[in-house]
Parts: C-alpha cells; structure tokens; sequence
C-alpha cells in the first residue's frame, strides 16, 4: 500500500482532516435522523422543521415578512433558483430499498415540503399537481435523465438541449391567483448565470410525460446515485456506505469521496476502518470484470466484508497462507516468510506515536524478545511516495522502532525493501533478510 495511506485513515478517523467529518450509524432509521441532523448542521437551518431555510439552500427566495419561498429562473441581477442547486449533494452507491436515495429522496420531501403539497392540491391550486411516481414539485431539486433538444423552453433558445445528468431546480409555474397551473418548467445548472441576464430558460415538462407507461424525464435530485454524478462537483457532499454493499467497488468509492469542493461528511454503518478494505485491490471493479484477451477468466467467489463478490482469479494475490494481499511483491515476501516457518501478521494495527498505522507485515518472536516490523516500499521513484515514506519513518523512530541495520530499537527493528522504476524486484535481498531473521 501507499506509505502514507493509513496516516490519512488514521487522521479522518480522529477527525484531524478539517474538510473530512464521520458519522456512524447502523439501522435505515437511524440513518434518516443523522442526514436530518447534518443537514439542519450544513445549511445553517434553524431546526429540522425548517422548511424556508432548505428550500433557501437549492435556490429558493425567502421573503422576510411571511417566510414564504418563491423559486424563479434568473432575470437581471436576481439569482435563478438552479445557481445553489449544486451547493449540496447526499451521495449514495444504491438506488432502490430503505438505504437507497429513492428513499431518501422521499424522506426529505416529505419533511421539508409539506407547504408545496398544499399548494399542489385543492381547488385553484397555486402550482401544478404532484408529477410521477415521486411526487415531484414545484421547488424540487431535480436530475433531467433524458437528453431532448426538442423540449420546449421559455424565454425561447435557438439550441435547446438538455442532457442526461443536468440537475436543475423546477420554478414554474405558479400562478398566485390560483389559476391551476399543469405543466413543471425548470431552470437547469447548465444553463443559468450572470451571461443569461434577459432570462434563464425554462424547460417544460408536460403530465402525460410522466404517466405509468413511461419512463419520467425527471427524478428527484436531494439524494443521487454516485454513479449518476461522474463529472460533477458540489460544495458539500454527504456519502452514505452502506456495509455490506455489493454495488461498491473501489473505484465508485473515489469518485464519491472526490465529488466535493469544500467538505466531505461520510456516512458509514459500522466501523470505519472498515471502508479503508474497500480501497484494496480485491474490491476493484476491473478485477471483478471476467474478460481478458490473452488467457481464460477463472471466476473465484471471495467474501470481503461480509460480502461475497466474483473476481478473476488471475488478479488475486492470495498467499500460500491463504491471505489476501495487495502486490506480487508481498505475495512474494510472504510465502518465503510461510516458507521458512516464520509466523507473520500481514498489515495488523498499530500505534506510533499517537497515529494509528498498518506495517505490511510485523513478526514477533516472544522467546527472544523481539519484534519485527517490515515495510514494502514499491514506489519509491514517486517523489511524493517517498516524502510521504520520510514522515512514516520518522514515527517509527519517535516509537523507538529504528531500522534494522541500525541495530533495531528498543521498542522493534524495522525491515525495508524497496522498488525503484526500471528496476526488478530483489528477490535475493528478501532471502537475505529471512535468513537474519531465522538466525
């Protein structure tokens, strides 16, 4: 692994990282009122019942006297409602069931609209009817999932185009003489900004686009899959894990973790060490993909974290122990360690000097006394691998961990190996630290 990646799991997880904030839960309940709760945190809303203060946060007008909110499109100097609609985003690797964002779509609407489901319904409602199967309103933080550059817009483009993917905010219509308005318009991200003084276009979204039989163009958009915001950035992104979670691979992790400008909350069931095992290899979504041109895929069922997923047997490093590891360079190190009969614990945590550490392997030798702490370095050509291997090695020395040739410390020796570019990997070197090590 990277020198310095478990001193940055290390500092998260004891909240040393300003922009990075955890949150624990464990059941879909729980999980509800800790979303609430940060949001009532991160938009600065007076309490959990403050409906003007989140319509605010995706753009809406508050006016000071009723505390009533009004969403518009930009015209002059004033704001449209879409400019604050990627502010915020709840993050999620699933769609459907109670820890999926239809869920959670579903939840903040229902607790942070209630004013526009009344205006949606009676006689000479304001705005027009709750649309699809989601209910969606005037108001709404809502994602296009349809690209159309035949949609009706107003003011009238010369190039209207809406793609998959714009989040938006629906302004229109409301008429408040109550003349029951049918039609949603909505102002897209995209599309809104100081350039479009004489007006923001307004995309109509007609009823009958969102009957039984057909695919609605609109979704709900407070809670997104992380598949669905590749590309994009919001000022806060709040991420929910799930743990177990089939959908998430290493690399949906990333991009749910990078999608911020400002903070990151992470929303994690169980511990959160845990979510560092997503990072390794075997979680990878290119290991689990069975195809390669030049040899046969041999599907291996492997349980991570409780889950059981497929992964090409040929991308596994599974020592002659039966451990996973991360590189053929420790698979190498440790079935000659299993060879010579020396027992090893592979990446056990540790302390050093107050920050929370994972050694590639560490050995104990109750009888003598001594322990042993080794480090694989396989990427020491990166200047930036290596600075952040100098910062490592200093902890090991204010623990009282020195290297081995140094004569150990009084607290350990610690064993390094290193790879450099263009340069093949030591084997012998290897044979000669198990020797020392056997006596």
């Amino acid at each position: 692994q990277d020198a310095g990646a478990d001193e940055v799991w290390s500092r998260i997880a004891s909240g040393q990282v300003p922009n990075v904030k955890l949150v624990q839960w464990k059941s879909s309940e729980e999980l509800d009122m800790q979303l609430v709760d940060e949001l009532v945190e991160v938009l600065e809303l007076e309490s959990e019942e403050d409906e003007a203060g989140f319509g605010a946060s995706v753009g809406g007008h508050v006016f000071p006297d009723s505390g009533i909110v009004h969403f518009n499109n930009r015209w002059k100097d004033r704001a449209g409602a879409a400019e604050s609609a990627e502010n915020w985003q709840i993050l999620s690797p699933l769609r459907a069931g109670q820890l999926g964002v239809d869920a959670v779509n579903r939840m903040l609407q229902l607790r942070f609209r209630q004013r526009a489901y009344r205006l949606a319904s009676g006689w000479r409602r304001k705005i027009p009817k709750p649309m699809g199967s989601q209910a969606i309103l005037w108001g709404d933080k809502v994602i296009n999932v349809k690209n159309s550059s035949r949609r009706k817009s107003y003011p009238p483009q010369d190039d209207p185009y809406v793609a998959n993917g714009d989040i938006g905010v629906v302004v229109g219509k409301y008429d408040k003489k109550g003349g029951n308005p049918w039609s949603l318009e909505v102002e897209m991200a995209a599309q809104t900004g100081s350039e479009y003084e004489q007006g923001s276009p307004k995309y109509t979204y007609n009823p009958w686009e969102f009957g039984d039989e057909s695919s609605p163009p609109l979704e709900l958009a407070y809670a997104l899959t992380v598949h669905k915001t590749q590309g994009s950035e919001f000022g806060t992104t709040l991420v929910v894990i799930p743990n177990p979670c089939r959908l998430l691979s290493r690399e949906m992790l990333y991009t749910a973790l990078t999608r911020h400008r400002e903070k990151v909350v992470i929303f994690h069931q169980g511990e959160f060490r845990d979510i560092r095992f997503f990072g390794s290899p075997e979680q990878s979504q290119v290991a689990r993909r069975l195809t390669n041109l030049f040899t046969n895929p041999e599907p291996v069922d492997v349980e991570i974290l409780n889950t059981h997923v497929f992964l090409d047997a040929n991308m596994i490093h599974r020592t002659q122990r039966g451990e996973r590891v991360r590189s053929k360079s420790e698979l190498i190190i440790a079935d000659k360690l299993h060879a010579a009969n020396i027992e090893y614990m592979y990446e056990p945590r540790v302390n050093l000097a107050g920050v929370e550490r994972y050694p590639d392997f560490v050995i104990e030798d109750d009888e003598a006394g001594e322990t042993w702490y080794w480090e694989h370095l396989g990427m020491m050509s990166n200047p930036e691998y290596a600075k952040r291997w100098d910062k490592k090695l200093a902890e090991y020395r204010s623990a009282g961990i020195l290297p081995l040739e140094e004569g150990g410390g009084e607290n350990g020796s610690l064993i390094t190996t290193k790879e450099y570019e263009g340069q093949g990997f030591d084997s012998q070197a290897i044979d000669e630290i198990v020797q020392v090590l056997t006596g």
